[in-house]
């Protein structure tokens, strides 16, 4: 009996994302001036989207109420996911800011 493993056809969500991840690559080779006032605005923006990402993904867990802190502890959580944001959009590479950036760059 031949066992054979069937071969792995992407979906249509896996091919989009392949194309996304290409299309960033693209962008991110041509000149982006990371150093501009504008990249630096597309940086935010694209950390206000992984908040928003994140915060859903925060709301998934589930809380012990064990250690509840409370109105602090919410407090606390937001402003750190806010770093948490800050620092995933400049390290990561998501490649939005860069399709925003040459979506709002003036053509020469």
């Amino acid at each position: 009996m031949d066992a054979t493993i069937p071969a792995y056809l992407p979906s249509a969500a896996d091919r989009a994302v392949q194309l996304a991840g290409r299309t960033a690559r693209k962008l991110e080779s041509r000149s982006v001036d990371k150093g501009s006032p504008l990249y630096k605005v597309c940086l935010e923006f694209e950390a206000i989207f992984v908040k928003q990402m994140l915060n859903s993904m925060r709301k998934t867990v589930e809380k012990s109420g064990l250690l509840d802190g409370g109105m602090a502890e919410e407090l606390f959580e937001d402003m750190l996911y806010d770093e948490y944001a800050k620092k995933m959009a400049a390290a990561a590479n998501f490649g939005l800011a860069a399709m925003i950036y040459s979506q709002l760059q003036p053509s020469a």
